[in-house]
């Protein structure tokens, strides 16, 4: 059938194919090879495909926002999904239970009248990617229905290659996205970081440490602090202009499959990472690779909290604690109204406080002297 371009039109599902070009699918190169079942699978892991299923099935397909679709170029024509993959996703399933099986997903009970809701779905076809691609990216980047941190990144750089020999920048592209800050720009610098581990063997998906879902925030987080970068090999202004593809210098690769590790653990190999959480351990570890010692200590023993030690003395400890109790007393003041005067309790910590802070002022000016 002629499907007329920017026009809303109901078509037949099973003209509907999967865009392989989509960044959630998965982080596999061979994706653009994969089948329906196994870009449904990789799709279930990160878009909760669960909760659409049962609302499809239950109350029948809302159809008000159109498939963004694309035909393709062999002209058989098939359309292909540029927006919309996990609606689309989920219909499959639900016309087809050979596929669910296939995929090892559990159909809910389907009521009457639902299946008819979707034997055509709306759809708006563009004439190119380029086309669609504002629309997407503020959609997904800042807008409602955000994706995970990789599949931005993953989209920002396909734009950006794409692009750039025409003289679009990473901040073009993150201006158009929504992007007010400089975020693009390090979750495709630690896209590229995570890349060349791909490419080299260094990293693999299918390795991270079981139980908890990849982080990818660690990465481009930790790329940020000086003390990743010197231990990567990367100049002190790396990060200050567009990044390029395989940025870490050979020499340094074995510092980036350790970094990795220390990440993201490996299952093979029964290593679990070091960095649990974004607050404290990127940053410990971070500081801790920028100390001679401890980064020594951390090498060697594989024990952040005996590196991490090394860095954190007596002075930094008082320090961050100072800088907490100050914290915690402005927010203290700025709900004192909501005191009501009756808890003598409260007065009298107040009291302890005033007294403490006042020894501690003592103390410290007598330092000084």
């Amino acid at each position: 059938m002629e499907l007329p371009l920017h026009e809303p039109r109901k078509v037949p599902l099973d003209l509907l194919v999967f865009d392989r070009e989509n960044p959630r699918f998965a982080p596999s190169h061979d994706i653009e090879k994969s089948s329906d079942v196994e870009i449904i699978v990789a799709l279930a892991h990160v878009a909760d495909l669960g909760e659409l299923l049962q609302s499809i099935a239950t109350s029948g397909y809302v159809d008000i926002e159109p498939l963004v679709v694309l035909r393709e170029e062999q002209d058989d024509g098939k359309l292909i999904v540029l927006e919309g993959n996990r609606r689309l996703a989920a219909l499959k399933l639900l016309t087809d239970p050979d596929l669910a099986r296939e995929a090892g997903l559990e159909l809910p009970a389907i009521s009457h009248g639902a299946q008819d809701s979707f034997r055509e779905v709306t759809v708006y076809r563009v004439a190119g990617r380029d086309e669609a691609r504002d629309f997407i990216g503020f959609k997904h980047i800042n807008g409602p229905h955000r994706w995970d941190s990789l599949a931005k990144a993953r989209f920002a750089a396909k734009w950006y290659e794409r692009e750039r020999s025409q003289g679009v920048t990473l901040q073009d592209i993150a201006r158009r996205m929504g992007d007010r800050h400089d975020t693009i720009q390090r979750m495709v610098a630690g896209l590229y970081v995570l890349q060349q581990a791909e490419k080299g063997g260094l990293f693999s998906f299918d390795d991270v440490y079981p139980g908890r879902s990849f982080a990818f925030s660690h990465l481009y987080t930790a790329l940020t602090r000086p003390g990743y970068r010197e231990f990567l090999g990367l100049a002190g202004d790396w990060r200050k202009t567009d990044p390029e593809p395989d940025p870490v210098p050979a020499p340094s690769l074995p510092n980036l499959r350790q970094l990795l590790l220390w990440l993201y653990g490996s299952k093979q190999d029964n290593v679990r990472p070091v960095v649990l959480s974004q607050n404290p351990n990127v940053r410990e570890l971070g500081e801790v690779l920028a100390h001679p010692k401890a980064r020594a200590i951390m090498v060697t023993q594989q024990d952040l909290r005996a590196a991490y030690a090394e860095v954190d003395t007596p002075g930094l400890q008082f320090e961050r604690s100072l800088v907490d109790a100050h914290r915690n007393l402005e927010k203290a003041l700025g709900k004192v109204d909501a005191f009501a005067g009756g808890d003598e309790t409260l007065v009298q910590l107040a009291r302890e406080v005033s007294s403490k802070a006042s020894i501690l002022l003592t103390v410290m000016e007598a330092g000084r002297r």
